[in-house]
């Protein structure tokens, strides 16, 4: 029998904080990714806009001006959301899970749900929503704005419910 090497995954501590990295750039690659789009859109719109109510030359009609309105809320949506996660912490929270699903959320990535019993639903990657099933007591680090899971155990089911907000 060969023993195997020890390897820095065997670490529990450095495999949560390589974990947490994970989730941290992922945050930072939505806000890189929907930011520009966000401004961009924001710019044609209010171009636009200013050349409807003006009269301008430029082609705008009232049509063109709430589509791009449109698609400049959804781009916005997800970058503040990205963007108020990147300036605060993650949250503390002990609940019980209440359902689990996941969805097709674009043609090549699939995302797994928690709803928690205090209400909160929170999205994570399969390893993380994966280790709970409805009606199990949960610990997890999540993000507040985007529900991106850090980190999820299961704990006793007699662990009263806390929920801590970083300061």
């Amino acid at each position: 029998m060969t023993r195997r090497p020890p390897n820095w995954a065997d670490d529990p501590l450095l495999a949560d904080e390589v974990r947490a990295r994970a989730v941290r750039h992922g945050i930072i690659r939505s806000a890189v990714i929907w930011t520009p789009l966000f401004l961009g859109g924001l710019g044609l719109a209010l171009f636009f806009l200013f050349d409807v109510i003006t009269g301008g030359e430029s082609g705008g009609t009232w049509f063109l001006v709430v589509v791009l309105a449109i698609i400049t809320a959804l781009f916005g949506f997800q970058s503040i959301q990205a963007l108020l996660d990147l300036r605060s912490e993650p949250v503390s929270a002990v609940a019980t899970v209440g359902r689990r699903w996941s969805r097709s959320d674009s043609l090549v990535m699939k995302s797994h749900y928690i709803r928690l019993t205090t209400g909160a639903d929170s999205a994570g990657r399969r390893r993380h929503a994966g280790r709970s099933r409805e009606g199990d007591r949960v610990r997890l680090s999540y993000y507040p704005h985007t529900a991106v899971i850090s980190r999820l155990d299961r704990v006793a089911a007699d662990e009263a419910v806390e929920v801590a907000r970083p300061q």
